[in-house]
């Protein structure tokens, strides 16, 4: 970790994926300082050497090269990108509104799925998009969640964390997740004549602006009426002056104007070429789409929220995991919908039945443990291993 992370650490803002901590403040101020160390080791370790493949994959894809050498560069040179552009989102969060904070943490944060979503439904490849998204969600809520309980617990007879904020956080996912299954719902339920009678564009936007809706409650809820309930011990970084804090936002504003462009691209070939790599490996593109991508392309961010948690004690992992998952399901999906209606694509939301009974037993399950307040290793495993079975 260089010099000057580590002297700018104590002007940092709560990073992405402690949002929810304990109220504890002791913890609190640990957790945050942990998590940006975590982050820019893994920036500035081996993880590094990995963005000489970004224009490598760039030029890879507009030469026209094999598809499997198109689609592995580009995928490991997202790998560093998003790294880097999570580290620059939690430096600017001093310099920016907390509103612009959490909208940065939401798309930018997740910008393998805007990205896949989009270049996906771009080539008309529905399935793709729906499978980065709904991998994403699943990736945090069974591996993520499970290996923070198992790291954090293996030693322990059971963790403990705040039921209050979890049980709240898990209810909003189960009324989104509620809201996403709808058009799915109706195509699974109705007779094949009544569900071709039905507007399913009309109910997929309807389900975009219901989603749209429950994020800014989330929002208010967060940023006005609770703020008590996530908002961090000041440090340094509340007395620092304007003028100090947008120098030192200049050097991650940069970071991220360089990394935007550049996960589009990768984003964008990886997708082109992710069907030739699927036939020539005999590896199912659903199977890419649901695990390999949101697995690898979210790597270092999984890293980091498994090893912070492992410092808190476990206090901090299943809200974080929740609230990443609550961004992908409160905007960028409803985005990826959208975009849909822009490229008249109106099935964006109407899942596979498989995936829509996984995403449903999961966010229950996540619910039941958020509002018992406690858990142990054991069920940390059941988490991991029902997602290593997700592709048999």
């Amino acid at each position: 970790m260089s010099r000057s992370s580590e002297t700018d650490q104590s002007n940092l803002p709560s990073p992405d994926s402690l949002d929810g901590e304990p109220r504890q403040p002791l913890m609190r101020q640990k957790s945050w300082h942990s998590y940006h160390m975590v982050t820019s080791q893994i920036c500035h370790s081996y993880l590094s050497a990995l963005l000489l493949l970004v224009p490598i994959g760039i030029v890879a894809g507009i030469l026209g090269w094999a598809d499997d050498a198109v689609f592995l560069l580009n995928l490991a040179a997202i790998v560093p990108l998003v790294s880097w552009m999570t580290l620059s989102i939690s430096e600017l969060s001093a310099s920016v509104t907390p509103l612009i904070d959490e909208l940065f943490k939401a798309t930018l944060g997740n910008a393998v799925e805007l990205t896949v979503g989009v270049a996906a439904l771009a080539r008309d490849q529905v399935r793709t998009a729906q499978s980065a998204l709904l991998g994403s969600i699943l990736c945090y809520l069974l591996l993520v969640l499970g290996s923070c309980f198992f790291v954090s617990g293996y030693n322990k007879k059971k963790l403990d964390f705040d039921r209050t904020l979890t049980g709240i956080l898990s209810s909003l996912l189960m009324a989104a997740a509620v809201c996403l299954m709808v058009p799915t719902g109706l195509k699974m339920f109705l007779a094949p004549d009544v569900f071709a009678r039905v507007d399913i564009t009309r109910v997929t936007h309807g389900t975009a602006i219901v989603l749209f809706l429950l994020l800014s409650v989330f929002l208010l809820f967060r940023l006005r009426t609770h703020t008590s309930y996530f908002k961090a011990i000041p440090t340094g970084g509340s007395t620092q002056s304007p003028q100090i804090a947008a120098v030192r936002s200049w050097r991650p504003a940069i970071i991220l104007a360089a990394s935007i462009p550049s996960v589009a691209l990768c984003g964008f070939f990886m997708v082109s070429s992710l069907s030739g790599f699927a036939k020539s490996t005999r590896i199912s593109q659903h199977f890419i789409s649901l695990v390999i991508i949101p697995l690898v392309g979210n790597s270092a961010k999984i890293l980091s929220i498994v090893t912070v948690d492992r410092e808190d004690r476990g206090a901090s992992g299943i809200t974080a995991v929740i609230i990443n998952a609550l961004r992908i399901a409160l905007l960028v999906v409803p985005c990826v919908a959208f975009l849909g209606w822009i490229l008249d694509v109106p099935t964006v939301l109407v899942f596979d039945a498989f995936d829509t009974v996984i995403f449903l037993v999961c966010v229950m399950v996540t619910t039941s443990m958020a509002h018992r307040g406690e858990t142990n290793y054991f069920e940390g495993l059941m988490l991991v291993g029902t997602y290593v079975l997700l592709p048999c």
